[in-house]
């Protein structure tokens, strides 16, 4: 699991990259750069934020809990259907769209993690979804795996666009994109074997990053992060250059984000929070 779901709280982030050679690929030391703001204790699989810092973490049990950039418990999902949580998008704070891939199904909720709606995408002419996000213009982006096409639809299921079968794109035989982000200008599909593919929000096909072995990145402005080993690496989409810094140092680092001057780290058994 990789980098998964913020300008203004990085200034200081962007500062210490600034710092580091333009076309850098060995992460540097930036131990001193954290301090630990706290562990929360609990067993996840899964952790994202929204541009406000807070936390949404998923347990192994499918349990969903949002908290605040100081680890404060704000709000608990009290109900769960009878499948797994498999990803989180809280790229609107005012509306969380949780994807359960088993059952085809995306579920709408508040910011207090209160029901608002779901979406059986099967109903859609979706019929095998592998990765879901929100789009711009709060709908639905899925990537089918039956076609093999991305697509855009509102919440009333109106299909609005279509990449075509992305094999006419890339030369990979087995496609498995596992995760979809729209950041209002462009939209990025990952794939572990593949790279990762970006669109513009018409679904029109732009170019592959080759950067692969993820399951998931962020994207902040022009700032793509992802995760190797224990380092987390950005590659500047428009001057195509990579800087990178080692973590903080401790047990096998699970997932990551970062947000509005926070980092968020998922180890076994808990999430640690650190300020920079």
């Amino acid at each position: 699991m990789m980098m998964k779901t913020c300008r203004i709280g990085l200034y200081t982030f962007f500062i210490f990259f600034a710092s580091l050679a333009s076309a850098q690929t060995e992460p540097t030391d930036s131990l001193s750069v954290f301090r630990l703001v706290r562990y929360i204790e609990k067993a996840a699989k899964d952790i994202h934020t929204d541009r406000l810092g807070n936390l949404y973490v998923v347990t192994k049990t499918n349990q969903l809990y949002k908290y605040s950039p100081e680890g404060i418990l704000l709000s608990t999902l009290n109900y769960k259907y009878i499948g797994n949580i498999s990803h989180i998008d809280a790229t609107n704070p005012l509306e969380i769209y949780v994807f359960y891939k088993e059952l085809n199904l995306v579920v709408f909720l508040d910011n207090n993690l209160a029901y608002r709606g779901e979406m059986k995408l099967e109903r859609y002419q979706v019929t095998q979804a592998s990765a879901i996000a929100r789009s711009f213009d709060n709908g639905i982006w899925a990537f089918d795996l039956a076609d093999l096409q991305l697509k855009r639809m509102d919440k009333n299921g109106e299909n609005l666009q279509a990449s075509g079968n992305i094999r006419q794109f890339v030369k990979q035989k087995q496609l498995l994109p596992t995760y979809v982000f729209d950041d209002n200008n462009r939209v990025f599909l990952v794939d572990s074997s593949t790279g990762i593919m970006v669109f513009d929000v018409f679904a029109q096909y732009l170019k592959t990053i080759p950067i692969r072995g993820n399951e998931e990145v962020k994207v902040i402005g022009d700032e793509l992060y992802y995760k190797q080993q224990q380092n987390i690496f950005k590659y500047h989409l428009k001057t195509f250059t990579t800087a990178g810094f080692r973590l903080p140092p401790g047990e096998t680092i699970l997932d990551l984000s970062i947000e509005k001057g926070r980092l968020y780290i998922l180890l076994p058994g808990k999430i640690g929070i650190y300020s920079f």
